[in-house]
């Protein structure tokens, strides 16, 4: 820790173990609090915040928990981070108010896990690399520990985000862990147990998010053509393929038992039809365009004009229509068009250019040069070749998505992948600018990919007074004061997509009025609103909730929830 930047860069010149003792260790630890600092950040800053999906996986949490199968098999939320969550919550046992800063906990763990096996993958590259090319000069150690450690923090603070409640960091952690794993294979060290290994953690990740069924076939691939021996390589790998059926196969089975057909999930086949073909709505998939498909389970339409739909059963959860997509949309039928494919492509490369070009352009520029000074094309192609093991996945993997919707959550973890490949691949000529000019490109990008982090740190900052407010949970308790107890069930003017007040209060919404129809429905007259309110109450709920009243109105059976802008009509009041 003593000396300056200027000195650190200087010592990149020193035999490689004074460098490592006296530099990389201390640097490395720094690192690493600071990749723990910033999880921990952001995850506490979030802590009274919850997401869409992040409601689903509570709900079906809670079924496993009651070993109600039935209601927890589900086709579109895989299992893991479910089972993470059920069993963080049971054991930290919160109120309702810890509630979700209790899941932001797990979620900090989850990225400790997820530090852990980066480490693992790129202590396992980085002594790859330094067996390539010995003759020339690669990335001084401290370079590559700073620049991979910074990678890790970006991506948690910016691309896979750690306070997302989602299970795509900890998919991102099996991906680094499985990763590291082939680059054990690629190194020589393939025995039948590394095989294995790496089998089990594709399963497991198979269980985390249904895309990495496909994606374990690529990491297959990728490991049979890395081992050494081709005729051991097609027995181990099969062992391999043989361990991943083992695991995935038990949750395979119960999804098509519970389908009535076979599938590994219907997670793609409906992102594609809303994502590329826009062929049906996120929620209230209706008969229509023939073209989409037949809906077999479509939500209930009761009222037209403003529309009402109920889907009271037969789906658990919070909000029915999130808990199971697989289910409201049985029936939906994607179906390939050029044109389409075409628009899904260029939105997804627009996505990952605002999402990983911009914020990482000082690392972009600072490689590009480093690439350049590195000899010929075919020179600098000849060694990314080298490292196809590392980026190919990545690749692969991201390309995949870039058909359907390319999110920075899903692909966060493929594209340090690729940029561990390219970093591998610097090699420059031995002398002292060489080592001058990666010292300093290495600083000037870790000094732009610090400053990109800052500025998500500096938003939650900004931000802190509203998120450290517990609004979700003061809805839950203001509601219980008109009456409204754990167990009944409620409409919502207005998607209840985020309802994040109804799980606190345990209640489930059995009906919508969607947004497009929340004008329609305040601009309707009191006949047709009484209509309404005797519909919900036929179909059992205890009342209606609505986020806001239009300006300067005030309906004289509306009543004020707390100090939250939300209002409820209690209809057990106003019925006859």
């Amino acid at each position: 820790m003593n000396g300056t930047v200027t000195d650190l860069v200087e010592q990149s010149s020193q035999p490689m173990a004074t460098t490592r003792t006296d530099r990389v260790m201390p640097w490395k630890g720094i690192f690493r609090l600071t990749a723990i600092f910033v999880a921990a950040f952001l995850t506490w800053s979030a802590r009274h915040s919850l997401t869409v999906d992040g409601l689903s996986y509570l709900d079906i949490a809670g079924a496993y928990w009651r070993r109600d199968w039935p209601t927890a098999i589900n086709a579109y939320w895989s299992p893991l981070y479910s089972w993470v969550l059920g069993l963080g919550l049971w054991i930290l046992k919160p109120s309702a108010y810890w509630e979700f800063p209790a899941i932001q906990f797990i979620n900090l763990v989850v990225a400790i896990f997820a530090l852990f096996c980066f480490e693992f993958f790129w202590r396992q590259q980085g002594e790859f690399r330094t067996k390539t090319d010995e003759e020339l000069l690669g990335l001084p150690d401290w370079a590559w520990q700073a620049l991979g450690y910074t990678l890790f923090i970006w991506t948690i603070a910016r691309a896979t985000i750690v306070s997302a409640v989602t299970p795509d960091l900890l998919v991102a952690a099996l991906i680094l862990l499985a990763s590291g794993i082939i680059v054990r294979i690629r190194a020589g060290r393939d025995g039948l147990g590394t095989f294995a290994l790496l089998g089990l953690v594709l399963g497991v990740a198979y269980l985390a998010k249904a895309a990495m069924f496909v994606i374990a076939f690529i990491f297959l691939g990728v490991t049979f053509f890395a081992a050494r021996n081709s005729k051991k390589a097609f027995l181990k790998t099969f062992a391999a393929f043989g361990i991943f059926l083992m695991v995935s196969s038990p949750f395979i089975a119960a999804i098509s038992c519970s389908k009535g057909r076979f599938t590994i999930g219907d997670t793609a086949k409906i992102n594609y039809a809303w994502g590329v073909n826009q062929s049906a709505p996120f929620f209230n998939w209706q008969p229509g365009d023939p073209s989409a498909g037949i809906p077999k389970h479509p939500t209930r339409k009761l009222f037209s004009s403003p529309a009402l739909y109920e889907f009271a059963t037969p789906i658990a959860g919070t909000y029915p229509p999130h808990y199971d997509p697989s289910y409201w949309n049985d029936g939906l039928t994607p179906r390939l068009n050029v044109k389409q494919q075409l628009r899904a492509l260029v939105t997804s490369g627009y996505s990952f250019y605002s999402d990983f070009f911009v914020p990482q352009s000082g690392l972009i520029a600072a490689v590009a040069i480093a690439l350049l000074l590195a000899g010929s094309i075919p020179t600098v192609l000849v060694r990314l070749g080298w490292q196809w093991h590392v980026w190919f996945p990545g690749c692969a993997a991201i390309g995949m998505y870039a058909l359907v919707t390319l999110e920075h959550r899903y692909v966060g973890p493929f594209v340090l992948l690729i940029w561990a490949a390219v970093l591998s691949a610097i090699r420059l000529p031995r002398s002292a600018e060489s080592k001058r000019f990666l010292g300093y490109a290495t600083l000037v990008a870790v000094l732009t990919l610090s400053l990109s982090v800052a500025e998500q740190i500096g938003t939650r900052l900004y931000e802190w007074k509203d998120r450290s407010t517990p609004r979700q949970w003061r809805i839950a308790e203001d509601l219980r004061q008109f009456g409204i107890e754990p167990g009944e069930q409620v409409v919502t003017i207005g998607s209840a997509y985020h309802a994040y007040w109804a799980h606190l209060a345990k209640l489930k919404v059995i009906a919508e009025i969607p947004s497009s129809d929340v004008e329609s429905f305040w601009a309707a007259g009191p006949q047709t609103q009484a209509q309404l309110y005797s519909i919900c109450s036929h179909i059992g709920a205890k009342a209606i909730i609505a986020p806001e009243l239009p300006s300067g109105s005030s309906p004289a059976t509306w009543q004020r929830v707390g100090s939250s802008g939300f209002y409820v009509h209690v209809i057990a009041e106003s019925q006859p």
